[in-house]
């Protein structure tokens, strides 16, 4: 009596392979821009709540607590107790390391909030995050806007 065996043959393995070397072919780019966005978005809400967390610290405190980046954002910033004449060193509260592959720009230095949580002056401030590869005319930035009250809003722009 003739018994097939439970299997795959050659050709239906052979079938399956180029199959799925198509499917990666065409998912990996893909991969990659979903990575780049997550790092994105993961950057821009790290500042956002950086600068939420300063604000949050001068209400609960009864002072003024500033959202500082002395190096510039590329080289992380932090959040201290007192005016922007203070330091990361002395009075900090806690510091963040700058995520890579990723620009920003920022419209000021420090942000001092006061014990109402107002910026100091009230005066609003953005802050921008970019993708270091980002093109001309690309909808890839995202602008973080503190409002003079410190209300802090995400948006999404165009690179410069």
């Amino acid at each position: 009596m003739y018994r097939r065996s439970a299997g795959f043959t050659l050709i239906e393995l052979l079938i399956t392979m180029v199959v799925l070397a198509i499917v990666a072919t065409v998912a990996i780019p893909g991969f990659g821009n979903l990575i780049e966005g997550n790092r994105l978005v993961s950057g821009t809400n790290l500042l956002a709540s950086s600068i939420k967390l300063a604000r949050a610290e001068a209400i609960k405190r009864g002072t003024n607590v500033t959202f500082s980046s002395d190096g510039g954002l590329a080289s992380g910033w932090c959040v201290h107790a007192g005016n922007a004449s203070g330091d990361c060193t002395n009075d900090q509260i806690r510091g963040f390391e700058s995520p890579g592959s990723l620009t920003f720009t920022e419209s000021t230095g420090d942000l001092v909030f006061d014990r109402r949580g107002f910026l100091v002056p009230q005066t609003a401030q953005t802050f921008r995050v970019a993708p270091d590869n980002c093109a001309s005319g690309d909808n890839a930035l995202r602008e973080i806007r503190v409002s003079p009250v410190g209300r802090v809003e995400i948006g999404d722009g165009v690179c410069p």
